[in-house]
């Protein structure tokens, strides 16, 4: 029998290792090779009448239940009571639910899912190509995304997509906490969220709220998406608001028994900006620039309209929670209550319109310059869309009025004998156009170059993304 040399042995020892060296490197490179990212979304409204899906005879749609302002609330998830279809924001895309043999499936642009024993909370990005649902599977939830399964939890709150509609971020239930996922990364958790996570306008952070054991008191993370570099802030309060942009954050920041707004940005969480305390405040929003900010409040049991550290009392009355900046900055509009009578007020800034008092109103908005303003009113069983005071004709539902980008129109949707379209005006109320009647009309957008107007409709089985000209 011939014995190997041990130096022959030791090479073969040696060159195993060199192979077996390689190849567990080539797994661990393989495993950490950065992951492929969907191509950005596009910002461009679709500018074209499509037909984007038909719901097929065979299929009985059904819809995830109303979603909660609290993600953290799964009492209800999984029930499915009634149809829901969901447009994407700039028409390219449509998703809605449908059963079949007792399993639930999601249908995006005429492409059915898997099934699963339930459905909740679909959305879509912004230019409709991308789809995220939550799915239920025995007992446990997950996260589905294009078709892609993710991990196995006790509940999943509602998906949100980033503006560059490469990520997705949702809240998640893992035995006792509750944590953030964007992708394949998982945040360390929580007892609760106090509302679903935000993207910053770039795309590269994500900004959550913590809720504690002391009920008052909360923690704001801003955090990159994989959860490594984090800002985290005490927070005692609960009125939080994020700006349209998304990029700063606004809350009431409660000092002992008084209150006062911070502000600070997605990009430099670390500076913040502190407004004067009051004994209370409340309606916070943004303006239109994402900087400017304005709330109610209360000093010395005198109310107050504030706008940019700008005081101006309050007349009596009672107060919607309906506040609005004008874009020119110069003023901010409410809606008041009083001898159940509901009526504009506009703060800092009056243009002389007078403005009739009416059961109701809704939806305040102002056109580019803040030389118009429009919303919805109720007076009896009428609903109108008034225009600088100047009132439509009447519907038995009117919502949402928008300005035209060149402000030369007013468009809404308005319902009337069960019959839902779109409506066409011009400044002053008067109808240019009364749009086909449809059994859905999902909210409107306008094209890039501002001449048409475009939006979802279910007209029977079809679900149409509908693209008209504002004038005749």
């Amino acid at each position: 029998m011939r014995v190997k040399s041990p130096v022959v042995v030791l090479y073969v020892q040696i060159c195993v290792c060199i192979v077996l060296f390689f190849a567990v490197a080539g797994c661990e490179k393989e495993q950490e090779a950065p992951k492929v990212l969907p191509p950005p979304a596009t910002n461009e409204v679709a500018a074209a009448t499509t037909l984007l899906a038909t719901i097929s005879d065979q299929e009985r749609p059904l819809a995830s239940q109303g979603l909660s302002s609290h993600a953290g609330s799964q009492s209800d998830q999984g029930q499915n009571p009634i149809f829901t279809v969901v447009f994407s924001k700039l028409g390219g895309g449509v998703a809605y639910s449908a059963q079949k043999e007792g399993k639930a499936y999601v249908v995006h642009n005429g492409k059915a899912g898997r099934p699963y024993k339930s459905i909740d909370r679909m959305a879509l990005s912004l230019d409709g190509r991308r789809i995220a649902y939550g799915a239920q599977v025995n007992e446990k939830w997950r996260m589905v995304i294009d078709g892609s399964e993710g991990p196995i939890f006790d509940g999943v709150g509602e998906p949100v997509f980033s503006p560059d509609g490469r990520h997705v971020a949702y809240e998640a239930k893992s035995g006792e906490k509750w944590h953030i996922v964007v992708d394949d990364k998982t945040s360390a958790g929580c007892i609760s969220y106090y509302d679903k996570p935000v993207f910053s306008a770039d795309s590269a952070r994500v900004f959550a709220i913590e809720n504690t054991d002391e009920v008052i008191k909360k923690r704001f993370i801003v955090s990159d998406l994989g959860f490594i570099n984090q800002n985290v802030r005490e927070f005692p309060g609960n009125i939080v608001v994020v700006n349209e942009d998304k990029t700063r954050v606004a809350a009431v920041f409660e000092v002992g028994k008084n209150k006062k707004v911070i502000e600070f940005s997605f990009a430099d969480p670390e500076r913040v900006k502190e407004g004067p305390l009051y004994d209370d405040i409340a309606y916070l929003v943004f303006g239109g620039d994402g900087v400017s900010v304005a709330y109610t409040a209360l000093k010395g049991g005198v109310r107050l309209l504030i706008l940019n550290d700008r005081e101006e009392k309050l007349p009596d009355g009672g107060l919607l929670p309906l506040l609005v900046v004008r874009p020119d900055l110069k003023g901010i509009g409410i809606m008041m209550a009083e001898d159940k009578a509901v009526f504009l007020h506009q703060a800092f800034y009056n243009d002389g319109t007078k403005e009739k008092r009416y059961d109701d109103a809704a939806d305040l908005i102002y056109n580019i310059d803040g030389s118009l303003h429009a919303y919805a009113a109720r007076k009896g069983m009428k609903c109108f869309a008034v225009v600088n005071g100047k009132e439509g004709p009447a519907f038995d539902m009117v919502i949402s009025p928008m300005f035209s980008p060149d402000g030369r129109y007013v468009v809404y949707r308005a319902r009337k004998d069960g019959k839902r379209f779109l409506v066409v005006a011009d400044t002053d109320g008067k109808t240019i156009k009364q749009h086909p009647a449809y059994e859905q009309v999902f909210q409107p957008v306008f094209t890039s170059d501002g001449k048409s107007v475009a939006y979802g409709v279910k007209d029977g089985q079809k679900l149409i993304w509908k693209v008209e000209k504002l004038d005749k």
